[in-house]
């Protein structure tokens, strides 16, 4: 849904202001991800049990039973997977769980005018917007979502008998994961001009009808990066959760300098964009305080210019023909994905892989008839 403003004004030129606006329901939760949610999760309220009562082994009632499939050879078993609510077997994988919804809400304001000839026009456009979701699989090129899968999955599923009954709120809670989404942009800025250039009054000699009929556009692309994701190892037993670190209050998750410094390389090869100083492992028995996805720092912004040039030949008889070159990633800009975000690492923080494309140019030749 969206409501334009548009004011007409002279010169050819016209300024619009949008408000644009989605939502989605009943998405699975791994977005275009198809993401799993294990509902044979232990209750987190036996977190009170130590590490070493959770994995002792005590015997299996199943041993011996060939209906129990890989319990069925184990004379003993761990007390977690005698707590599991579905004791018999091991992960219950409940897929495409059509439990996500998605919010996105958006300003546009912008201001174009139409080329005339041998003039200047184009658009400029300003996007502010922000993207709420609970699609904890979803994924990005350019970003981590860290674990990638809910933190607490007995929020899914509180015990069978529960969850026995259709529609039980025990058994779901849809919006525990619900913030800002891995695909949220806040700022973009698109500069497109476009430029035909000034033809030459006479152009019955070569050099003028060569100079004729050329047009000159180009794309600039700024903005924001995506939110992160961070991760550690699980250390809290429960046979199925995700796990994410504790964020330390008061420092800066991010790093000092300008992207170049922060990149690790063969000149920087212990630089990182992530402070490891502001993360902390999330001690046993114990979900970490990091949100699903960190919105205070981000990855790196998006910078990419496109141009194209042509000339248009008019041949009489209905016949034209039309000459371009075009070049992506004009300035050869470099981008970059694939941050380190597992807590405890000795790479934690850095990115370290290019992503994108090199400059890419190409020359067309089209004739119509």
């Amino acid at each position: 849904f969206s409501i334009d403003l548009q004011r007409e004004l002279p010169g050819a030129m016209a300024v619009t202001a949008s408000y644009i606006g989605a939502r989605g329901d009943h998405l699975p939760l791994g977005g275009t991800v198809d993401t799993v949610v294990n509902i044979n999760q232990v209750d987190p309220k036996y977190l009170s049990l130590t590490a070493a009562q959770l994995s002792a082994q005590i015997p299996n009632p199943y041993f011996g039973n060939a209906n129990a499939g890989a319990l069925a050879t184990q004379a003993t078993w761990s007390r977690a997977q005698s707590l599991r609510p579905f004791p018999q077997f091991l992960n219950v994988q409940d897929r495409q769980v059509s439990e996500g919804v998605n919010r996105y809400n958006a300003f546009v304001a912008e201001w174009t005018k139409r080329p005339r000839k041998g003039g200047l026009g184009g658009r400029v456009s300003y996007t502010y917007s922000i993207l709420k979701d609970n699609q904890v699989g979803e994924t990005n090129f350019y970003s981590n979502n860290g674990v990638g899968a809910p933190l607490n999955n007995y929020n899914y599923i509180a015990s069978y008998a529960a969850c026995s009954t259709t529609n039980n709120a025990a058994c779901f809670n849809p919006m525990a994961e619900y913030q800002t989404g891995i695909l949220d942009v806040p700022h973009r800025i698109i500069l497109a001009p476009v430029w035909q250039l000034p033809s030459p009054r006479r152009t019955d000699s070569v050099a003028g009808w060569l100079a004729a009929n050329w047009t000159a556009a180009a794309v600039f692309n700024f903005q924001s990066g995506f939110p992160i994701g961070l991760a550690q190892s699980d250390n809290l037993g429960l046979l199925g959760n995700g796990q994410r670190p504790n964020i330390v209050p008061g420092v800066d998750l991010v790093t000092a300098g300008d992207l170049a410094a922060r990149l690790a390389s063969a000149d920087h090869a212990t630089a990182t964009w992530l402070n490891a100083a502001a993360v902390t492992l999330a001690p046993a028995q114990t979900f970490g305080t990091a949100p699903r996805l960190e919105t205070d720092v981000r990855t790196p912004r998006t910078i990419n210019t496109d141009l194209s040039v042509s000339k248009n030949f008019g041949l009489g008889g209905g016949k034209s023909a039309q000459l371009k070159f075009e070049v992506i990633n004009l300035f050869n800009r470099v981008q970059t994905n694939s941050i380190a975000t597992t807590a405890g690492t000795s790479t934690f923080g850095q990115i370290s892989s290019q992503s994108g494309f090199m400059r890419l140019s190409q020359i067309m030749f089209r004739y119509s008839f």
